[in-house]
Formats: C-alpha cells, structure tokens, sequence
C-alpha cells in the first residue's frame, strides 16, 4: 500500500473517531444585576488562545455541556467553577443560540439569562479580571465581539418583555379589583338606596308588634286578627327580603351602645349599677352590619 492511500485511511480514521464532536453546546450565563444595571464579563487569562483570539477577549462566564449533563446542571457547575461557592444567583430564561465556528468544530452557544443576588466573586485561573457593565457600553464598546452583544441584547429584549407582561398583570389584577369594588359599591347601593323607606316602615312594623303582641288568645283565631298577623308577616318578609333583620335583644343582656339607646337609667352608685337591659320599649334593626336603628331599651 503505498504513502498517500496509507494517509487516506489514517484522516478516515480520525474523522470518525471525531465525529461525536463535531456539534458541540456551549452555555454562556448572561449575568444581571438589577442594583448596577449592568451585565457582568469575564476576561480570558490566555488573550492568545483561539477562543480569544476569534472572539474577544472579554466573554460570559460559562462552558460546553458535558455528556449526559443537562442545561441546568452545565450552568450550574460552571458558575460555580468560574465564579466561587460564594456567587448567589437566580435562573431566569433562555435566550436562544447561535451558531460558532471553534477549531474543533462547530458549535452552538446558547445564553441563559440569570440575575445577580449577592456574594463575592472569586474567579477560577481562566480568567484574569471581570467588571460589570451597561448592555449601552457593550453594544457600543469595539472591545467586545457580536456574540456578545447578541446574546446581551437578547437578554435586554428578554427582560423588557418581561417587564411589559408584569405590567399587563398588574393591569389585569388592577381592573378585575376594580371590577369587583364597582360591583360591591353596587350591591351596597342596591341594599341602602331603600334605607330611608325601610326606616319609615318600622314604626308601622312597631304598631302591628304593640297589637298583635297583647291580643287575647281566645281571639288569635279571629278572622279579622289572622289578617292582622299575615299583614304583620309581609312586613317582615320584605324586611328579610332587604337583608333587614332584628337586633336580638332580651332582658338582662349587657347594655350595648352600638346596639342599644338607652331611654331610662336610674341613677345609683357604681357598686351596685348591673349596666344590664331592663326592658325593651323599641325593637332595633340592621341590614347586613350596619345598625339603622337601635334598639331602645331601659337600663338598671
């Protein structure tokens, strides 16, 4: 066989043994932090290498996905190697990817969008300095490669969408709260635009109660007092029917001043005044929680 079929074979060989490499992922964390504005880069120590040499200096912190590793897990491990134990950070998105020639190969380096939380920054021997700043100084600064803008202006965009769909929430939350007040404010229009009517119907409410309450029993059976007692019972359905219902008061209850109108309180000393109701001279009402009339009582 001779040289250049023996060559052949050996570059046929290498190309096959290197194929699982072809494709590689390389996740880049496009770091913000909130307080500065600012996204945060990292310098590689080596500014000859290739990486450098085609695509800046200055990068993201970051790496190629291992084998049987997942997105997360390759962010993680990264973050924790480049940047110390003590970095506090929170996931946030992914931003998408782009496509990167590397010497080895093609690659894909896809960004994920992480917010800076706290902690002190201790980078690892790839890289020699990192600073933060603004994605404006970045998309104008010559320094710093298109992949890099790209994948902060992404992060920008992600972040405004974000802030516009908070909005739109917020807007959402704000109008059914309203919708909801409008319609409690409603409802309790409904309820006491006939306070005024319902309060001119209980002094007749009170006569029917001052008839019917001391008719003899031998004439409850009385066709003219059934009458009476049905007329009586309208009254307090449509009472009921407002959401009007008595104050339950009886003798010997504590008196009570948001319930209760005292009309006689004799006068004694302190020691041996009870405070309690004596007798109830006038029933009291409320619609729902609201008191439109007192229940006037004596007090001993």
């Amino acid at each position: 066989m001779d040289k250049d079929k023996i060559k052949k074979n050996i570059d046929q060989e290498e190309a096959v043994n290197h194929e699982p490499y072809l494709l590689q992922l390389s996740i880049k964390a496009v770091i913000y932090d909130k307080e500065k504005d600012a996204f945060l880069l990292v310098k590689d120590v080596n500014e000859d290498s290739f990486f450098s040499t085609h695509f800046g200096p200055w990068e993201l912190a970051g790496g190629r996905l291992q084998k049987g590793e997942s997105i997360i897990d390759c962010l993680k491990r990264e973050i924790k190697e480049e940047l110390g134990n003590d970095f506090q950070y929170e996931l946030e998105d992914m931003l998408g990817a782009a496509g990167i020639e590397y010497r080895t190969g093609k690659a894909v380096a896809s960004g994920y969008l992480v917010f800076y939380s706290g902690g002190e920054i201790k980078l690892s021997p790839e890289h020699s300095e990192y600073k933060w700043e603004s994605a404006r100084t970045i998309e104008e600064n010559s320094d710093y490669k298109p992949w890099l803008k790209n994948l902060v202006k992404r992060a920008v965009r992600r972040m405004e969408e974000r802030q516009y769909l908070d909005g739109w929430k917020r807007c959402q939350a704000d109008f059914e709260n309203y919708k909801k007040r409008q319609a409690e404010n409603q409802k309790n229009l409904v309820a006491y635009a006939n306070i005024n009517l319902i309060t001119e119907i209980l002094p007749v409410l009170d006569n029917f109660h001052a008839s019917t309450e001391h008719i003899p029993s031998e004439q409850k059976e009385n066709a003219w007092v059934t009458g009476i007692m049905h007329i009586q019972k309208q009254l307090e359905k449509v009472l009921e029917d407002n959401n009007v219902s008595e104050i339950k008061i009886k003798p010997g209850d504590k008196f009570d001043p948001e319930m209760m109108e005292a009309i006689e309180n004799k006068e004694c000393p302190p020691e041996k005044c009870k405070n309690v109701v004596k007798k109830i001279v006038t029933r009291g009402y409320r619609m729902g929680e609201k008191v439109i009339r007192a229940g006037r009582v004596t007090v001993e």
